[in-house]
């Protein structure tokens, strides 16, 4: 058998991965020469076809390295264990992925399950196990510059994500579809990620996904952000509810870290911002649910009870001014990280002109040692990597403990404006387990106050939720 011949054969052919080989190949040296410990890999090449490409080169490096094979030997092997520039390769790193040779075009099967559980200490509300979310879908990369995704919630029914994004580096994206517009240092931060099982009441009054066009990027990476945007201000993939007395929504949001020039640490997070959005709106619909009020929100508890507050329009009215103010504050240092943010709606008519403000404070600390800081981003937090994570050979993942004291306040409009508690104050103590950056174990303890009794007699609610949540 020719070395050469077969080398010729065998082109293009993977590698045996580095640890299977490695048992063998003490006795393939001893066992034969230059020249057949060549062939004998060459013929590994053949029959390995489905291996990883990466275990192929670390052999040919190594094995030149220990002057198995001469300088042509490992030109030609080395040839052979290159994959083809449009050929994709799969791995896991943060997900299963597959990208082509140079990483200039990616795909990846994404979404997330969070299953929850709700006991509440009166009869009022069930107490249940549920379906928090299920979103299915895919993201992609062509070409470094395009990105696209589309995420679907069967059990909403509904386009969460799907857009297409252009982007040659991170100062300048521009997105078009259905999307999330930047509103809130909170909203930004995916549902996975997200100190609590859910956001604050504050977060209730954000614009959250709606269908337009975003401009937005990071012109100073981690120092400043900016977004500006255009959308139908209708809802998560909603068209225009008419065609008259209605515009499109207008947003820009800006926010800055100052932790480069408060501290020379770089495991501080100092960051500010803040969000605006402005758009006209006709007359909702009549619903019949609600004796055929038009409520232009109902708001939601952070226990996820009964719906505690309607605001709905004056009688008469056909258009009305929306406008939506966000302050975030974001400090940490290490394992400890303070939050803070106030958002404000505001309505104007004519006859109506009316604000509802809504804030909370936040405090967590990553008992574990993790630092906050490697999972910041300036449109939101991002995944949590623990130190120690958790395999059956042992690890202890991340350990978080957090509090928050959240307000919401709508004292000021009309009482034949507004239906419900006016004033609701909400604590939630939680703990969080992070067996590794993909699975998250959840535990909080929801204590609100309504002003006005709501779902118990004395006005008060405590509930105890559970979440186990995994994203791919």
């Amino acid at each position: 058998m020719q070395r050469n011949t077969l080398g010729v054969r065998v082109r293009g052919l993977m590698f045996f991965k580095k640890e299977i080989f490695s048992k063998y190949q003490e006795n393939l040296m001893a066992k034969f020469n230059k020249s057949l410990v060549a062939g004998a890999v060459a013929v590994a090449f053949g029959v390995s076809a489905g291996l990883a490409q990466a275990g192929s080169k670390e052999l040919v490096e190594k094995m030149y390295e220990l002057g198995k094979i001469n300088d042509a030997e490992y030109k030609e092997l080395s040839e052979a264990a290159k994959p083809a520039d449009n050929e994709l390769i799969g791995k896991y790193k943060g997900g299963f992925k597959w990208q082509t040779a140079d990483g200039s075009s990616k795909f990846q099967v994404a979404g997330r399950v969070q299953m929850d559980y709700y006991d509440y200490d009166h009869d009022l509300e069930e107490d249940t196990f549920g379906m928090r979310r299920v979103y299915l879908g895919v993201k992609a990369q062509i070409d470094d510059i395009w990105k696209l995704e589309a995420t679907y919630n069967p059990d909403s029914n509904v386009l969460e994500y799907g857009y297409l994004n252009f982007s040659k580096d991170k100062a300048l994206n521009v997105r078009l579809g259905a999307q999330k517009f930047y509103a809130g240092f909170e909203e930004g931060t995916s549902s996975r990620f997200v100190d609590f099982l859910e956001r604050s009441v504050a977060d209730g009054l954000q614009p959250g996904k709606q269908i337009g066009i975003q401009i937005f990027g990071e012109p100073v990476k981690k120092t400043f952000f900016y977004a500006l945007g255009y959308y139908n201000g209708e809802g998560p993939n909603a068209d225009e509810s008419g065609n008259t007395g209605d515009a499109k929504d207008s947003m820009f949001a800006v926010a800055y870290n100052a932790a480069g020039i408060m501290s020379s640490s770089k495991d501080v997070i100092a960051h500010i911002g803040y969000a605006a959005s402005q758009g006209s709106r006709q007359q909702p619909g009549q619903d019949a649910n609600r004796g055929n009020r038009r409520p232009i929100f109902i708001i939601d508890g952070e226990a996820r009870g009964d719906d505690f507050g309607e605001w709905d329009l004056t009688s008469g009215l056909t258009t009305f001014s929306r406008d939506h103010n966000n302050v975030s504050l974001v400090f940490a240092k290490g394992p400890f990280k303070f939050h803070h943010e106030t958002t404000n709606v505001d309505i104007s008519s004519g006859t109506q002109n009316e604000g509802i403000e809504a804030s909370f404070n936040a405090i967590t600390w990553m008992i574990t040692g993790e630092d906050y800081s490697k999972s910041y981003g300036m449109s939101g937090m991002k995944a949590i990597k623990p130190n120690s994570v958790f395999t059956k050979n042992g690890g202890t993942g991340a350990w978080e403990i957090g509090f928050r004291r959240s307000e919401f306040d709508a004292q000021e409009v009309a009482t034949g404006n507004y239906r419900g508690a006016d004033l609701v104050k909400t604590d939630t103590i939680g703990i969080k387990w992070i067996p590794n950056e993909k699975i998250r174990f959840m535990l909080n303890r929801v204590t609100t106050n309504y002003n006005t009794p709501i779902v118990a007699s004395a006005g008060d609610e405590t509930a105890v939720i559970f979440r186990s949540q995994v994203d791919f």
